[in-house]
């Protein structure tokens, strides 16, 4: 893809890569000139990404972010060490359909502003990761919610569960005990309101960059 933001950028020669890899954007996709994208990174179709937001594939290798995700002003996507030279380190790696990522977003996900995710890391379809939440070494499952300020670290996350905010979630007995969202719940549908708003915004961006 041709870009007229020099903040999308081929990542550094490295002792553990010697490739210098450029990212992979959909063209529907909005990358607003005040986020970072760099390296082994591939962004879907109609993703918004916010200003001040960092996508990182110098380190953590093969970010991979899903159509109709968001990615919010100041949240950071980076990983561990995955490769050296090629070969895959197993322990720093998510693998989907038997390859490795660093990290790997499904569709329709929203990373708030401030949310760190960091590699390894799986989120699933349809998750909702709140303002300044962390997730880290974890599998997040579709349709769960990650509220403002909770951290999630070395676990996976249940299917339509919900993490409270400010709760930390380091052993998977937590993990599996967290409350399933219900009819109830006041963030069900939250997510794929703020999803529907962002493509809006993805295709307004996009079409007021051509007209410039």
């Amino acid at each position: 893809m041709e870009t007229h933001n020099q903040n999308v950028a081929f990542n550094p020669e490295t002792s553990y890569n010697s490739d210098k890899d450029f990212p992979s954007i959909d063209p529907t996709a909005y990358i607003h000139p005040q986020a970072s994208v760099i390296g082994e990174v591939k962004i879907g179709q109609e993703v918004f990404v916010a200003p001040f937001a960092s996508i990182r594939g110098d380190e953590g290798l093969r970010i991979y972010i899903g159509e109709h995700c968001n990615v919010q002003d100041g949240a950071v996507l980076h990983g561990l060490k995955n490769f050296h030279l090629g070969e895959n380190n197993f322990d720093n790696s998510i693998f989907i359909g038997g390859e490795p990522f660093s990290i790997y977003v499904s569709k329709r996900v929203t990373m708030a502003h401030q949310c760190q995710i960091h590699g390894p890391a799986h989120i699933d379809s349809d998750v909702f990761v709140g303002m300044q939440a962390l997730v880290f070494n974890s599998i997040v499952n579709e349709g769960a919610v990650l509220e403002p300020g909770c951290k999630v670290m070395g676990v996976v996350i249940p299917k339509n569960s919900y993490v409270r905010t400010g709760q930390i979630i380091t052993s998977q007995e937590d993990a599996d005990a967290l409350p399933q969202i219900t009819q109830e719940y006041k963030y069900k549908d939250f997510n794929q309101k703020v999803v529907d708003v962002n493509i809006e915004l993805a295709r307004g961006y996009m079409c007021n960059q051509y007209k410039q």
